[in-house]
């Protein structure tokens, strides 16, 4: 029995063999729930490992994977109508410094183009589209001149 201590990454708990505690039948039940949901948990409590089970669910890009990833698990066994249907921007920001604002800005800044570019790049968009995407993303006002511009 391996037990899963860090892993964040459903397909490689899944495809590694560890203990896994199937939550997938909240899937269904997030599907039917409002529009908005947020996920208000404590650390170490699994949010980042349900992120990326709601990740590999809904993907395009995992649809031939989708029998081995979740074959065993509640919605292998009832799939909602959604699965497997979107193109997915999956963004990770746990490794943020977060001493300062400065740090926080830059961190987040870094991230989303890191993302951004990756998501792009999975989808087969041209390295020209991609560069056209990050550098739009980075001509947006920082955040405190977003807040200050609304009022």
């Amino acid at each position: 029995m391996k037990i899963p201590y860090g892993i964040s990454n459903f397909k490689d708990l899944i495809t590694g063999g560890y203990v896994y505690i199937d939550k997938t039948a909240y899937i269904a039940t997030l599907e039917e729930a409002g529009k908005y949901q947020i996920l208000l948990r404590p650390r170490r409590f699994g949010k980042s490992l349900f992120l990326s089970t709601l990740w590999h669910y809904y993907d395009v890009r995992y649809r031939d994977e989708f029998a081995t990833l979740f074959g065993a698990l509640h919605i292998g066994q009832h799939p909602t109508p959604l699965k497997s249907s979107y193109p997915v921007l999956f963004m990770e920001f746990s490794g943020i410094e977060t001493d300062s604002y400065e740090q926080v800005f830059s961190g987040f800044n870094a991230a989303v183009a890191t993302w951004l570019k990756a998501c792009l790049q999975r989808y087969g968009y041209s390295q020209d589209a991609i560069d056209k995407a990050i550098c739009s993303y980075r001509r947006l006002p920082p955040y405190p001149s977003l807040a200050l511009g609304c009022c």
